[in-house]
């Protein structure tokens, strides 16, 4: 009985005594790498991501944290921010997160307001908060 060992090394021993040993591995290698892409592209597609939790389940103290961390980091790279508030590190104030009453479930954003304060100004801000993704986006007046 032939194995798949067997059949694959008498093919290959086939082709070498036909000295196109190089053909026939330019066609295995081929098809190793075409099976190995197919395998890592699924992978991909596939894998299960961690996922943030979801926005009914964030409390508002939970979502002002991730906001202001994140606003935090931001401002260090916001030159015109800093230059009309004066300061990197501003004093925040909380506006009421509104919350969905219909589909608490479905809700995929939060909208965080907040007030920016420093020595040379003011300035509104609101911070959209995706929740499962896990970043925020800003938008001010």
């Amino acid at each position: 009985m032939l194995t798949l060992y067997g059949y694959i090394r008498n093919v290959f021993l086939y082709r070498m005594n036909d000295r196109s040993c190089g053909d026939f591995m330019k066609v295995i290698s081929m098809k190793f790498i075409f099976i190995l892409t197919i395998i890592a592209l699924a992978a991909v597609f596939f894998w299960s991501e961690d996922k943030g939790p979801a926005c009914y389940q964030v409390s508002d103290e939970q979502a002002r944290t991730f906001v202001k961390n994140d606003y935090l980091q931001r401002m260090k790279r916001w030159d015109n921010d800093v230059q009309l508030l004066g300061t990197e590190i501003p004093k925040i104030t909380w506006e009421k997160i509104e919350r969905s009453l219909t589909d608490v479930e479905d809700e995929k954003t939060l909208l965080v307001p907040f007030k920016a304060e420093g020595p040379e100004g003011k300035r509104m801000y609101y911070g959209m908060y995706h929740c499962e993704e896990g970043y925020v986006e800003y938008a001010n007046n």
